[in-house]
């Protein structure tokens, strides 16, 4: 089982030489990989859940933390943004899209069950049904390779990486079994701070045509219209929204919370056209929070 906070160094110095990052999972995994990819020379700090990551960064044992929020066919990674909204003091600075190929890793012979994240299960499910293989959650992805690579149960196998295979010492028996080929996930960077509006989606950088993105969630009040009115705040500008979805609240039985990202160039009235859509739905909403405008992959 991975030890809480497992660190493990991504070796090459950087501007990033000293700065701890947190992601969930162990090493191996997807969300490692996008730290190493995201702050090269940073010191990488694995955490068994997204809860004891966000735990991590709010109490200031790490810098930053590096966390999945969708996926391009699984969906939303909801946990995330469930945190996001619960937790104060963090704000969203950056996002990273990142392919995905997943591998099925074990030992030679035939296999009936593979172990993964739920997600990575999911974005695999046309490849296991075909084969007859049964789907078994785990905590990560590279975790799921290191019990198959411990435990060496025949028939059991791991969907994972290539990079897991080469640190668990198990077999590539597939690779890139995922179902859609051009499958990626979007991670966000997360820091302790207040989230950056709109209007400031040009500072520190030189691009004024950059692309930025805002990402907020809300709660309409609950009378008819209110989600169109919500909406159309950002209709009547011409900000074009990039995500919207809804989970239920709890302890309020069919109502429901909004997460919403919308797109912003970097042009001056772009920027005015998204703050004064965001500042509209501020006053529209029963409650809101914005996570953070933040450079766009």
């Amino acid at each position: 089982m991975i030890e809480q906070g497992s660190p493990r160094n991504h070796g090459a110095a950087s501007d990033f030489a000293g700065k701890r990052v947190a992601y969930q999972g162990e090493p191996g995994a997807y969300s490692d990989e996008a730290v190493s990819a995201v702050f090269p020379g940073a010191e990488a700090v694995g955490f068994p859940t997204f809860r004891l990551t966000f735990d991590a960064l709010s109490m200031g044992a790490v810098d930053s933390a590096v966390l999945p929020v969708e996926n391009s066919s699984a969906g939303v990674v909801q946990e995330v943004s469930d945190l996001l909204w619960e937790l104060p003091g963090l704000r969203v600075v950056r996002e990273h899209v990142q392919p995905v190929r997943h591998c099925l890793l074990g030992w030679p012979g035939p296999v009936d069950r593979a172990l993964s994240h739920p997600q990575a299960l999911a974005q695999c499910d046309r490849y296991l049904h075909s084969r007859q293989i049964r789907s078994v959650a785990f905590h990560d992805t590279a975790g799921a390779a290191r019990a198959v690579a411990e435990q060496r149960q025949p028939g059991t196998a791991a969907i994972a990486s290539k990079a897991a295979a080469a640190r668990y010492g198990l077999y590539v028996l597939a690779e890139s079994i995922q179902d859609d080929s051009e499958n990626r996930t979007r991670f966000v960077v997360v820091e302790k701070g207040d989230p950056a509006r709109p209007r400031q989606a040009t500072s520190g950088h030189r691009e004024a045509d950059s692309k930025w993105k805002g990402s907020i969630a809300f709660v309409t009040a609950h009378r008819p219209g209110s989600l169109a009115h919500a909406l159309d705040c950002f209709a009547q500008r011409s900000v074009n929204l990039t995500r919207l979805d809804s989970r239920p609240i709890l302890g309020r039985p069919f109502e429901y919370r909004f997460y919403l990202d919308f797109s912003i160039n970097g042009e001056a009235s772009a920027r005015e056209a998204a703050e004064a859509a965001l500042s509209a739905l501020e006053e529209a909403s029963a409650e809101i929070k914005l996570f953070g405008t933040y450079p766009a992959f």
